[in-house]
């Protein structure tokens, strides 16, 4: 059973371009059902039932796994063995009529502008690191990027004499507008901080820069990004936070349900965001509702 596991995480990764943790997330879901399936006597995929698969989510829900990783779960479930009837090493789906509990809305953190500015004016800008987490902490609330899709960026895709930024994550290809302070703050760190970080063996186009002049990991920058909050007297902030309290000052500044999603490029509306009419072009919509526009 962990073969096919492993080849369908393989699958997700290579063909649906999944992230790096998402992939762990499914392995670890399905790792845990091979497990207790074995534990009840199944060894083999064509051996397991709806009823096994129900009574293995039950088990996770008896052991107080919360209604959200219960979700998480039963959609990791759903997604194995529909690759595997795909393939054809399952005849039927036992998972296909699996239901998952409604999970409860979780109510997103934010932060306030002020703090947001407490945050950022954090780093010490004197020092080639502070340069360069200052520059990471405005493109990350600028845009709205994924954490993934910062760590890896390239020098080709800053285009400072435009203000904007060409990020590509998954199939999408998006040119998303930056402010004045994040220009400026990537305009520091060129000039002042990256020549200092980079090594001789540094990849000549990568634009954020570890100590060891490498590309800084999750947990190098959680790191980082920890040490300033708690610098700041703020709580603890992370880059989703950070994502959500961009979104919710855009809203409230007047942008459109439309015109932020078309920005943090999600490819699904609400039903009652498909019937409003779209009138504010992202630039447009930045400039009149981002704060740091």
């Amino acid at each position: 059973m962990e073969s096919y596991i492993q080849s369908f995480c393989e699958y997700r990764k290579e063909k649906k371009q999944v992230s790096e943790n998402t992939m762990l997330a499914y392995r670890s879901d399905l790792m845990r059902m091979a497990l207790y399936l074995r534990e009840n006597g199944v060894n083999s995929v064509d051996q397991i039932t709806e009823t096994q698969l129900n009574s293995f989510i039950l088990a996770a829900e008896r052991e107080g796994l919360k209604a959200s990783s219960i979700v998480r779960l039963v959609s990791s479930v759903h997604g194995f063995f529909d690759y595997l009837t795909k393939k054809g090493i399952v005849k039927e789906d036992p998972a296909e009529r699996i239901k998952a509990p409604k999970a409860a809305p979780v109510e997103q953190e934010i932060i306030s502008v002020s703090e947001l500015e407490l945050l950022l004016n954090t780093p010490d800008t004197d020092t080639p690191k502070g340069l360069r987490d200052r520059a990471m902490l405005e493109v990350l609330y600028a845009t709205g990027i994924h954490l993934n899709s910062l760590l890896v960026l390239k020098l080709p895709q800053v285009q400072l004499k435009y203000h904007v930024l060409l990020v590509s994550e998954g199939e999408q290809n998006r040119v998303l507008p930056l402010g004045k302070p994040a220009c400026d703050a990537l305009e520091a760190y060129l000039e002042l901080g990256r020549e200092a970080l980079k090594k001789q063996d540094s990849d000549p186009e990568l634009l954020f820069y570890n100590k060891s002049g490498e590309e800084m990991t999750r947990q190098g920058f959680f790191k980082r990004i920890t040490e300033y909050t708690k610098k700041a007297g703020l709580p603890n902030i992370t880059p989703r936070i950070l994502r959500n309290s961009m979104i919710n000052h855009l809203m409230r500044n007047g942008a459109s349900y439309a015109g932020v999603h078309q920005l943090l490029g999600t490819k699904r509306l609400s039903a009652a965001m498909n019937f409003e009419r779209q009138t504010q072009t992202i630039p447009d919509m930045y400039k009149k509702a981002h704060p740091r526009a």
